[in-house]
């Protein structure tokens, strides 16, 4: 029997219009009701995660940043795990040589960008063009005066004023042209010791701690409910869900828009994100 359910967000929950669909909706609240936990994992910041909870009316607990967090129905963290400092210089210092777009650092109180705000802009259309690809470059513009996560961002003056802060730093984040020269730049990376190095689209790179991964904390939250590790469905279809499905191998769902290495490990393939996957992968959650 299956008592808890962690999907992805983006190329899974929500469709390529950005939107959680009424089926998915449903399903979620229909497990819920079921006494099924439902939680969202995702790369994200929770406030960027609230905001669709939010607007399609539901309740979940949410993995955000890769793994670096936990918060429960209420809003509440109830587990971080954070890059230590020296290494998050470090980390900071080799992007910076190697990167020239925007570098992004997630953290417990909010988003940060050593860039400007100019370097942010041309970062966030290349992210635009992957979440939003029927756009024009006109609709992309206007989407992003507008949006959310680039209006909430903040602006890093002094970078060694930041690291001796108490802001404590779950990701680093960064997008590209295309995906070879990221999947070249995440092999470099993956030379610093300690760090896991992951990517929720071909074209972009995400760094955190190596305890925290969707998988691990996924792990950790399960254990502590007393739930089995069979008694755990996983949903997702980029590269930051592997490790869930890693841990979680005996009910897990990989979406008809997966990447490979996702679609060879899943114990089962369902719809794509345009067509409802998570709906239909809780539909069969609920017969097991």
């Amino acid at each position: 029997m299956i008592k808890f359910i962690a999907a992805d967000m983006d190329g899974t929950l929500i469709n390529s219009r950005h939107e959680i669909s009424a089926e998915n909706c449903h399903m979620i609240k229909k497990a819920q009701q079921q006494n099924i936990r439902f939680a969202i994992a995702t790369g994200r910041l929770y406030d960027d995660v609230k905001l669709l909870l939010d607007k399609y009316g539901l309740e979940c607990e949410c993995i955000t940043m890769n793994g670096a967090e936990y918060f429960n129905t209420a809003g509440d963290c109830i587990a971080g795990i954070y890059i230590e400092k020296e290494k998050a210089r470090k980390i900071f210092s080799m992007m910076q040589q190697t990167k020239k777009s925007a570098i992004e650092i997630y953290t417990n109180k909010g988003c940060y960008t050593s860039g400007t705000k100019f370097q942010l802009f041309c970062s966030m259309i290349k992210r635009a063009r992957i979440y939003h690809a029927n756009f024009t470059m006109l609709q992309i513009f206007l989407y992003l005066l507008h949006n959310s996560h680039f209006r909430r961002m903040q602006y890093i003056k002094d970078i060694d004023a930041f690291l001796a802060s108490d802001i404590k730093i779950a990701k680093f984040v960064s997008f590209g042209d295309n995906a070879s020269e990221m999947s070249a730049f995440r092999k470099q990376m993956e030379t610093i010791n300690g760090i896991a190095v992951s990517a929720s689209f071909a074209t972009n790179i995400e760094i955190n701690d190596a305890a925290a991964t969707k998988g691990a904390i996924l792990k950790r939250i399960a254990k502590d409910a007393g739930i089995e590790r069979d008694e755990v469905m996983v949903i997702g279809d980029g590269l930051n869900d592997i490790t869930m499905f890693e841990e979680f191998p005996d009910h897990s769902a990989g979406m008809g828009n997966a990447v490979p290495e996702i679609k060879a490990i899943a114990s089962f393939v369902t719809n794509d994100n345009n067509n409802s996957g998570v709906s239909t992968a809780i539909k069969k959650a609920l017969t097991i």
